[in-house]
């Protein structure tokens, strides 16, 4: 698997992708810091803190995707990842003269509308970038070293912050991306990225053109989504992951942070927990998932976290929640994974960019909901009755994802 990182493209892809979720982490142990200290005992305030990243993205990311086919995605990922680092920097300077938290929430909606781009971009130009038969391995590298980054952000990022300060992490992460914009750009030329088919903006003779190729990319979209069983079981999956999380990001911080009395260190260490398991779970799918169905990966894994969460209520102790913050981990790895893969595989060229801002879409729509959800649930009902009901979904959507992956044509599921 590591060969890969002998070809340029996938080398330094990888870099940047790795320097950026490190930054990405600090950012988040930076507000979760934040929230504890100023609405402890709230679990609603996690929430908060969830609809405040993943609202912009959802409401941009099925636009994204219709622009990254069009726009040179080298371009867009250096862009987004400069102007991240200007907004990251800014932020506590305006934090100190306001006096107020406000200027963390605006970076939050904006660091993270630009976020959408820069994924779109990442995940359509692997295909650019390797042979057909290197797409699990090359996604498993990037996976790989991302969560190397995920667990040194969120442990060593803990107790970083609890030394420092806030300030100092905020400064860390602007570097971070500063750093990762400059490594995009050694990929390779500039006229690698370029896209199949470049539309021009202008507001006057070019929009109403601009404006039919727009209509026309979401037209075929909506066609393929309703159509292609592969791609409907694969967004099937997407929404197990950001469920998953809205989880974790509500209840299971909330339970190690302040039911346990773990403070920020120890949402750290669980955070740095799922790291390694997602570690772990991305050699796994390196180095096997080419033996492997894929399809039954998804499926397999998905079980696997249903039968965590219905056992969570009766065996919630410290040490339950890491074991399941490991397996769950490697789940989202081997899911992750095996959706992208199957997705290059299965999508056009010229229409990836749509079809991953589309999975950008449901995966903030599906995080925001449920963060609210639970939100809202927590004032009416305990966290361990609500990770009994989550299990009980999770159980469901397996069973339906069963029966739609055994609707897929014979030959066809062979392949996947």
């Amino acid at each position: 698997m590591f060969k890969l990182l002998r070809n340029r493209g996938i080398l330094f892809l990888s870099l940047s992708n790795t320097v950026s979720q490190l930054g990405d982490r600090l950012t988040h142990m930076v507000i979760v810091t934040l929230i504890g200290a100023v609405s402890p005992g709230r679990v609603s305030a996690f929430s908060e803190f969830a609809v405040a990243f993943s609202l912009p993205v959802m409401l941009l990311a099925p636009f994204a995707g219709v622009l990254v086919d069009h726009w040179n995605k080298q371009t867009i990922m250096f862009r987004c990842h400069i102007i991240q680092s200007v907004l990251i920097i800014l932020t506590p300077t305006f934090v100190s003269i306001t006096h107020s938290v406000m200027p963390i929430w605006i970076l939050v909606i904006l660091f993270f509308s630009l976020d959408v781009f820069n994924n779109t971009s990442r995940n359509t130009v692997i295909p650019d970038l390797v042979v057909y038969e290197d797409l699990v391995p090359a996604n498993s590298i990037l996976i790989t070293l991302a969560r190397v980054a995920t667990f040194l952000g969120m442990v060593g990022g803990g107790y970083l912050i609890r030394w420092a300060g806030w300030h100092l992490g905020f400064y860390l992460d602007a570097s971070t991306h500063f750093i990762a914009g400059c490594l995009a750009l050694g990929m390779g030329a500039k006229m690698l990225f370029e896209p199949v088919r470049k539309i021009e903006f202008s507001l006057s003779r070019e929009l109403k053109k601009s404006l039919k190729v727009f209509g026309n990319d979401l037209r075929e979209l909506g066609i393929l989504l309703i159509k292609d069983r592969v791609v409907i079981f694969v967004m099937l999956s997407v929404f197990v992951l950001p469920f998953v999380a809205a989880i974790a990001y509500t209840i299971l911080i909330f339970l190690v942070q302040q039911q346990f009395g773990l403070g920020t260190s120890g949402v750290g260490i669980f955070g740095g927990v799922i790291g390694v398991g997602m570690l772990v779970g991305a050699l796994l799918m390196g180095s096997l998932g080419k033996n492997i169905s894929r399809g039954i990966i998804i499926i397999t894994s998905m079980a696997i976290l249903a039968c965590f969460f219905l056992l969570g209520p009766f065996l919630v102790t410290v040490i339950f929640l890491y074991i399941t913050a490991f397996i769950a981990g490697i789940v989202f790895s081997l899911i992750g994974i095996a959706q992208d893969t199957m997705l290059q595989e299965e999508v056009l060229r010229g229409i990836r960019g749509r079809i991953f801002g589309t999975k950008e879409f449901v995966i903030n729509l599906t995080f925001t909901l449920c963060a609210v959800i639970v939100g809202f649930a927590s004032s009416k009902m305990q966290p361990y009755t609500i990770l009994f009901f989550v299990g009980l979904i999770l159980l469901l959507i397996t069973v339906f994802a069963v029966f739609l992956f055994r609707s897929i044509p014979t030959e066809l599921r062979k392949n996947l």
